[in-house]
């Protein structure tokens, strides 16, 4: 009983921290219910926090387009931090850090989402600093669209679409030419998200990414068609449908690299070598 009250005390000023309005604050004493319920049936403390404070968080009316794929970015790049650490500190997987490459690029096509419902002054200005230019931003209801250029006046336009709270798709084009598709949902135990390039010459690449804290999956496919869209039912395996993928557990890495061989090791961070 003692635990139970202290988890009630904790979730409670959580709950008041996030909540700033009556509709937050009932979703956060919703939570806490249910945290204590599943207190008492046995579930852990920790298990039980977590999953208050991200029903907590998926109830905040702070929840923009803008932090929902901060959030994201800062989960997703947290796990495959761990991922390419042990992979490439591996003397059989070291060759798989190509399959890595194109993530960074990924992230960098998707960068104006990061202002998404931020407004057309931030928007500008942070744009701006990145070298854009002819900067222009319109907002209609959950529906985002940013147009500019870049140093070599090509056009790029990014549109996005904001479930609030539970997903965000996103598509992009550079001088009318489709380039870029992405779509990011959360879940219950954390988030997924795949990301489809199509280069110049026209040959795509689809990355797929699940993130639940800091372990998750991640696959590359490449000359592949549009995926199906995400549903946000995905399991935290669903990268794994993919002839080439990577996974960390816990301390233990394993995948299939690029040439069908499967792998198994033990991660140790590299900081922690010798």
């Amino acid at each position: 009983m003692k635990k139970i009250l202290s988890l009630a005390m904790i979730l409670l000023m959580i709950a008041f921290t996030f909540a700033g309005c009556a509709k937050a604050k009932d979703a956060a004493e919703e939570a806490v219910s249910k945290a204590i319920e599943a207190a008492k049936s046995g579930e852990s403390m920790e298990s039980a926090a977590q999953e208050a404070v991200q029903s907590i968080q998926g109830n905040s009316d702070s929840d923009t387009a803008s932090e929902f794929y901060g959030a994201y970015i800062e989960a997703k790049s947290a796990v495959l931090d761990r991922l390419m650490d042990g992979i490439g500190n591996n003397p059989d997987t070291m060759m798989s850090m190509f399959s890595f490459l194109g993530v960074a690029m990924s992230d960098l096509s998707l960068l104006p989402a990061m202002y998404f419902g931020l407004g057309e002054t931030e928007v500008g200005v942070a744009l701006a600093v990145m070298g854009a230019k002819d900067v222009t931003y319109s907002e209609q209801g959950n529906q985002y669209t940013i147009t500019y250029k870049d140093a070599d006046d090509q056009e790029s336009t990014l549109t996005g679409t904001y479930d609030k709270g539970r997903s965000l798709v996103a598509g992009g084009t550079t001088d009318g030419k489709e380039n870029v598709y992405a779509e990011i949902y959360r879940t219950a135990f954390g988030y997924v998200g795949q990301f489809y390039f199509i280069a110049d010459d026209g040959t795509t690449t689809l990355y797929q990414v699940s993130v639940s804290g800091a372990d998750g999956a991640f696959s590359v496919a490449t000359g592949i068609d549009r995926p199906a869209a995400l549903t946000g039912n995905e399991s935290v395996d669903f990268p794994k449908n993919a002839k080439e993928w990577y996974a960390i557990n816990g301390s233990t890495i394993t995948g299939v690299t690029s040439e069908g061989k499967s792998v198994s090791f033990e991660y140790v961070p590299s900081e922690n070598e010798g």
